[in-house]
């Protein structure tokens, strides 16, 4: 019976070679040596030894009966903080190992070096590498295998920011380091780990050693290229590339475990830190350094969950891994509040040395920024209080809302015969050609929503009376103090824009009246709003909607259509049309894999296509910035709206512009400026409604029938009164009032979307060079406030209303366009 032996198996490395010695099958039981629990401690062919590697030789018993040994230890001097420390990691302990399996009849040992080993080469690592490979073979051992990788990429559960620079560096080049200098190439932790298990399945003695370039081609033969049908793209996205194993995941188990550690290690360092009566400034600055990598961590949990929550709502597991993202969210936020306490406390001159240190001064704006907002919080130990509270106090009536959705079912005839349907498959059906099928869904979804309605006004009370309870707390007055501080836009800038949209009203309201004539009926039904003008309604595969999209995306930035590019074939779209997916759509980006995943439900329309556009642009936007300072990519909704409608407007556009015939022009037009309406109207009766809910909620709990009112309100006011039938229920059946993360989550796509129209006119006349423009505003949106960006990149002031006009001007002449081409 084989047994091997790992050492090294919550690392990079280790992990994935466990996991490909229990595929392989080469093995009848693999023992794990450890100093913390692993992902594969409940394993049945694994057994796990928690030890510490400085008396192995008391543990010696361990290594009787093992066959191979595999050996992938390493550390990194950042984190030894010596020489001695470093040495004892990469060196005495995989020493250590071998003479101990040595002496128990080791047959073969396996262990992880690294290119450019050599006891006598000028770089530290390099020379103890080198002085651990001759030693090892001094063993005299039957089988000795050393493998020599170049930069290993993937994720650590210790992240390691050394690497993550040059991986960053690294990437443009890749593509390029083919024939001599693919022994430079860097090669991912999996790559390595699957030729460390093809060697282990070929019977050897004697000594072996691996460079580089031939764990490379070990990789490629054991996968050979295979043409993808050209066109074919997945809708169902890749989690397994980012843990393997969904809500099971063993692996997301360990890395949640290491994030935990990770806090409680800061948070005694920061304890530390503030007993202190002198700022130790260097050590504050490592505190936000740490800070930095652990904020990559918590949103690499926090966008995990969020897609297993997601793609299936009846996923039990998933919904427990969100209590815990939020405990680790609230733990976080805690740490915060005591660096921020601490910014606040330092004297000017103290500020000073804290901005000599380099890393600090690429993240100045962010710092003052929290610094300037600590001042007007409360204590450090009252806001923590406050994020300890939130998790059950708070967040917990987001997830009954959630809950509560997943179970709903929209019941409908569809041919005649009973249909049940998720509330975001009943959603796609208000876009239906046929008014009888869309007035019944609409029927239908109201009235399965006000059936769950008392529970929805208990979960919108209770959130905005936290939300109140903590402003009153703070002194703060204005219920959209927050959502502007989000934001970072003044409220004269708030104003300014809706007044202006207000002003220009009638012109769109004319395109609703006009709409209305062209579906024979005297005034639109809310359910209309959606609906296509022509009966021959051209659906767009999911294929071709990929393809336009790179092609749009290709004329105003190559950068961005290859990004595009790689979204659809690596799968990180989640767009397949299936029962038990929440309703709506989002883009959530994984920090430390650099990694983005698109969520909704594509069904073929022109709207569909111009969603996936839209969220393209959200990675996109996520994806110029990830070699920035981690606080430096902290950018507002507002700002993320603009880059993802100005995607969906180069999408949008070109479609109007290359439809065949004037039919179908008309429809797309249509389709564009329904947009337009939800953005000017029905944007601006949430944002109207919550409002003035806000202002009832500070009086006491509000009725279910009197949400209705005000919902029905705020949309005959936002419509001018244009429509026929409004949603007295739409307060419950819109996610974003119920989303704690983010109050007034509806003002900043209207923000989003005018300021998009600004940069498309900008993009038309910059041409070839827009790109760069275009990155460089990107890569500032999380550095700048709203008002300062518009000024440095457009020469533009937001708190006057000749911007908002103009771009309101840009709209228009859509409407200028469709009342032309639909004149009797």
């Amino acid at each position: 019976m084989a047994q091997a032996l790992v050492a090294g198996a919550t690392g990079l490395i280790g992990r994935h070679l466990t996991e490909k010695l229990l595929e392989s099958g080469l093995y009848d039981h693999i023992h794990v040596l450890t100093r913390r629990r692993t992902p594969f401690f409940e394993e049945e062919n694994v057994t796990e030894h928690i030890v510490s590697f400085e008396e192995l030789d008391e543990q010696s018993s361990l290594f009787e009966g093992i066959d191979d040994v595999f050996i992938a230890l390493g550390t990194t001097m950042r984190k030894m903080r010596s020489r001695e420390g470093f040495m004892q990691v990469d060196y005495h302990y995989p020493v250590r190992i071998a003479e101990t399996a040595g002496k128990a009849g080791l047959q073969r040992l396996f262990v992880v070096s690294a290119m450019g080993a050599d006891r006598e080469a000028p770089v530290f690592y390099s020379q103890v590498k080198g002085s651990m490979e001759e030693s090892l073979m001094t063993l005299d051992l039957p089988a000795l295998h050393i493998i020599r990788p170049s930069l290993i990429t993937g994720d650590r559960y210790e992240f390691r920011l050394g690497e993550k620079s040059a991986d960053l560096l690294t990437k443009p080049v890749r593509g390029l380091m083919d024939g001599r200098l693919v022994k430079y190439k860097p090669i991912p932790a999996e790559a390595v780990a699957e030729a460390m298990a093809a060697i282990a399945s070929i019977d050897s003695r004697g000594l072996h050693i691996y460079e580089n370039e031939d764990l490379h081609a070990i990789h490629r033969s054991l996968h050979p290229a295979s043409k993808k049908k050209a066109g074919r793209y997945s809708q169902q996205w890749n989690l397994d590339s980012i843990f393997k194993g969904g809500s099971e995941s063993k692996q997301f188990s360990q890395f949640l475990v290491n994030t935990e550690t990770d806090l409680s290690t800061l948070k005694l360092k920061l304890d530390k830190l503030r007993q202190k009566e002198t700022p130790d400034i260097d050590g504050w600055v490592q505190a936000v350094e740490r800070m930095q990598m652990i904020r990559m961590k918590v949103g690499e949990v926090s966008a995990f969950v969020a897609c297993l929550k997601a793609q299936d709502v009846t996923d039990k597991e998933a919904d427990l891994l969100g209590g815990k993202t939020k405990e680790l969210a609230s733990t976080y936020g805690q740490l915060q509040s005591i660096v921020d306490e601490a910014l606040l406390s330092m004297t000017d001159a103290q500020w000073e040395e804290l901005m000599k240190h380099d890393e600090m001064k690429e993240i100045e704006f962010n710092l003052e920024e929290r610094r300037r907002l600590a001042e007007e919080k409360l204590p450090a130990d009252k806001e923590q209080l406050i994020q300890q509270l939130s998790v059950d106090g708070y967040h917990a009536w987001g997830d009954l809302y959630d809950q509560i959705v997943g179970r709903m079912r929209v019941v409908i005839r569809e041919k005649g015969r009973r249909k049940e349907l998720s509330v975001g498959q009943a959603a796609n059906r208000l876009s239906d050609k046929n008014r009888g099928v869309r007035r019944q869904v609409h029927d239908k979804f109201e009235a399965a929503w006000d059936e769950e309605a008392d529970l929805f006004a208990s979960t919108l009370n209770h959130l905005a009376g936290y939300r109140l309870a903590v402003y009153e707390a703070r002194g703060w007055e204005n219920v959209l103090k927050e959502p502007l501080q989000i934001n970072r836009m003044k409220q004269e800038t708030l104003d300014t824009m809706w007044e202006t949209i207000e002003k220009n009203k009638d012109a769109f309201v004319g395109y609703l009246h006009r709409k209305a004539e062209l579906l024979g009926v005297d005034k639109l039904a809310i359910y209309d709003l959606e609906a296509p003008i022509s009966k021959k309604v051209p659906q767009v595969s999911y294929d071709d909607a990929a393809d336009m999209i790179m092609n749009q995306f290709g004329r105003f930035s190559p950068k961005m259509a290859d990004f595009a590019k790689t979204a659809f074939e690596e799968q990180w779209i989640e767009a397949e049309d299936r029962d038990g997916k929440r309703p709506g759509g989002f883009c959530t980006s994984f920090p430390i894999r650099e990694q983005s995943r698109i969520f909704m439900t594509y069904d073929g329309s022109a709207s569909n296509v111009a969603t996936l556009a839209h969220e393209l642009g959200h990675a996109y936007h996520q994806h110029v910035m990830n070699d920035l300072p981690q606080l430096s990519q902290n950018y507002a909704m507002n700002v993320a709206e603009t880059a993802s409608t100005f995607a969906e407007m180069i999408v949008a556009d070109a479609s109007v512009k290359q439809a065949d015939t004037k039919e179908e022009k008309i429809q797309l037009l249509d389709d564009k400026l329904n947009r337009s309406i939800a953005f000017f109207m029905n944007i601006h009766s949430r944002f109207l409604f919550e409002t003035r809910f806000y202002e009832e909620r500070k009086s006491g709990l509000v009725s279910k029938k009197r949400l209705n009112e005000l919902m029905v309100e705020a949309q005959r006011e936002a419509y001018r009164d244009s429509l026929s039938e409004y949603s007295p229920t739409f307060w419950a059946s819109k996610l974003h009032f119920h989303i704690t993360g983010v109050p007034f989550y509806n003002f900043p796509y209207t923000f989003g979307y005018l300021f998009s129209m600004g940069i498309y006119a900008r993009a038309a006349e910059e041409g070839a060079s827009f790109e760069d423009d275009y990155t460089a505003l990107l890569r500032d949106t999380g550095r700048m406030d709203v008002e300062d960006l518009a000024e440095k990149h457009f020469g533009v002031d937001l708190t006057k209303p000749e911007f908002w006009q103009k771009a309101i001007d840009v709209v228009k002449e859509d409407v200028r366009t469709f009342m032309e081409l639909t004149e009797k």
